[in-house]
């Protein structure tokens, strides 16, 4: 049985703000956004519980997006699984952490990328 992650980030490859706001609004109820520099923040509620998200617009060179649910209180499981349910909304490149990520830990071989190929393992700098 897979443990569930504390917080959800994935990466979506040149999928427009406006696109993950609506793919956000089919999983969440959206209450409301605020921006900060680069970064729009979007309160959401899955259930009756709260879910903070941040939408950081080119947080990785070639397109991506970063959307990270702050604590995981959302219908994945972990990163892959969310990654898995965005690749199957946008049809486009979704990148996300292999596993748990720990300060200090090297993290550029560490990633996942779903494409219409499938999952593979990817470093990052590539």
């Amino acid at each position: 049985m897979t443990e569930r992650s504390p917080d959800i980030e994935i990466y979506l490859k040149r999928v427009p703000e406006e696109a993950v706001l609506e793919w956000l609004s089919l999983n969440f109820e959206v209450n409301g956004t605020s921006e900060k520099g680069a970064t729009l923040h979007v309160d959401l509620v899955y259930g009756s519980e709260p879910v903070q998200c941040a939408i950081v617009r080119e947080a990785a060179r070639g397109g991506y997006c970063s959307v990270w649910f702050k604590e995981n209180r959302t219908p994945w499981v972990n990163d892959e699984d969310c990654a898995k349910a965005a690749f199957s909304h946008f049809g486009t490149e979704i990148r996300c952490s292999k596993g748990g990520w720990e300060p200090g830990q090297a993290d550029d071989s560490a990633w996942l990328r779903i494409t219409d190929k499938g999952v593979s393992e990817v470093n990052w700098r590539t």
